[in-house]
């Protein structure tokens, strides 16, 4: 397995800073993954202490996998699920991070990788893989059914593309979400099955019924419509760097949820939107998270000593800098869309105000990144394209009573912030 180095060109970095970027640069981050990945599988493999014959058979046959068809190994090992895999028994290994699950049992999560890889590289194998509630979930594939209990080591034969499980009762296929809008055409996965699908503020939800499925698919669908049609160059990075949704449990009936892991660059999990500009506004928010996620993998921005903390618009707690630059960049997004959402008479009022509300959040924001001393100069030149950015945005002529709602939401915010916060901030 062989890994490279990678690096944005100035005008990708440019471009990204300043919220959009473009399909070429958002492939260059999806492309970066591969060898993120494949480091992180390297160091597994290496710091794995458990079953050597199993960590040899899944190293052998991923070799064998990229040798038989490097574009659909890239494919699979550029999931990412297995990257959030793979992250996260990193840590473990390093002591970072607990879990109930054994250690073996997410480390030999490898022997899934290379089973799936088997299968849609036409490489034959046989390997030990271990079961996690409901079955042996495969990336890329889908989950295998049986009736053994969590953790169960269990035998994966290979033949011809053709993958069975030992005691195998049946098969879970990963679903499709499809948008396709102004010759623009958006395909994900509606991830609902993969192991370590986890890891947001709320729980993963379980296997959707087929009519949930379909209402997922009719919002998805309207959501991706008002992007196609409004932002363009947003649909485009999109179509380039999403791959997959992970729905989320809802914990509550009026509020929608999202989250962005850190190592899962191309996913999100969320609660199902209630309107299509609900759904499009998170696309585009928790992307942004992913494409700044991506950058940082190739190119620090923020000092990790540093113990700055700072005012964030959005949150209630302080936030150190590098969570800071995050919402920044999030919410400078959300403001771009609902910018190009004026557009749509059936949200004109709506996207007019929402536009103010998100470019006084920035502005806020901004305000609390100047003078960081934790910037690195990438950092201090990916800030300046923020600031840019948010120019055009606050150029942009509003109604005074919108502009000073917002304004007077901010200034509130900003209060409650520091009377919530007075203590902490004093030490």
């Amino acid at each position: 397995m062989t890994i490279r180095w990678h690096q944005l060109t100035s005008a990708q970095f440019a471009g990204l800073a300043g919220g959009y970027g473009g399909a070429g640069a958002v492939a260059a981050l999806a492309h970066a993954q591969l060898s993120k990945h494949l480091l992180l599988i390297k160091f597994i493999a290496t710091a794995w202490s458990g079953d050597r014959t199993h960590r040899d058979r899944a190293v052998d046959v991923l070799a064998r996998a990229q040798a038989a068809d490097p574009e659909r190994f890239a494919r699979l090992l550029t999931d990412p699920l297995v990257g959030a895999w793979a992250a996260r028994t990193t840590r473990r290994l390093r002591g970072a991070a607990r879990s109930e699950v054994p250690l073996d049992v997410d480390c030999n999560h490898l022997s899934a990788v290379a089973t799936a890889a088997a299968a849609l590289t036409g490489v034959d194998a046989d390997l030990v893989v271990h079961a996690s509630p409901g079955g042996v979930t495969l990336p890329g594939l889908g989950r295998a059914l049986t009736a053994e209990p969590g953790h169960t080591p269990l035998a994966a034969i290979v033949r011809r593309g053709r993958v069975t499980v030992e005691r195998q009762t049946g098969w879970q296929v990963l679903r499709e979400l499809t948008g396709s809008a102004e010759r623009e055409e958006l395909v994900v996965t509606l991830d609902d099955l993969d192991a370590y699908r986890g890891g947001h503020h709320a729980p993963p939800a379980d296997r959707l019924s087929d009519d949930d499925l379909r209402r997922w698919q009719d919002a998805f669908a309207a959501g991706w419509s008002l992007i196609a049609r409004y932002d363009r160059e947003r649909a485009g990075e999109l179509a380039a760097g999403l791959r997959t949704l992970v729905p989320l449990a809802r914990l509550d009936a009026h509020s929608a949820r999202s989250a962005t892991i850190r190592d899962a660059f191309g996913a999100f999990g969320l609660t199902r939107p209630s309107t299509p500009a609900e759904f499009a506004v998170m696309l585009v928010h928790e992307f942004q998270h992913s494409k700044l996620s991506g950058v940082l993998d190739i190119q620090p921005l923020t000092d990790p000593a540093s113990t700055e903390l700072h005012f964030a618009p959005w949150r209630t707690d302080p936030r150190p800098v590098g969570g800071l630059l995050q919402g920044l960049y999030a919410f400078l997004g959300i403001g771009q869309l609902w910018d190009r959402l004026r557009g749509a008479p059936e949200l004109a009022e709506t996207a007019t105000r929402e536009l103010a509300l998100a470019r006084e959040q920035v502005r806020w924001g901004l305000r609390s990144l100047d003078g960081s001393a934790a910037l690195l100069p990438a950092g201090e030149r990916f800030a300046a394209g923020v600031r840019a950015a948010f120019a055009t945005l606050a150029a942009r002529e509003l109604p005074g009573r919108v502009v000073r709602r917002a304004e007077q939401d901010l200034h509130g915010a900003h209060q409650a912030w520091q009377r919530r916060n007075a203590e902490s901030l004093r030490r």
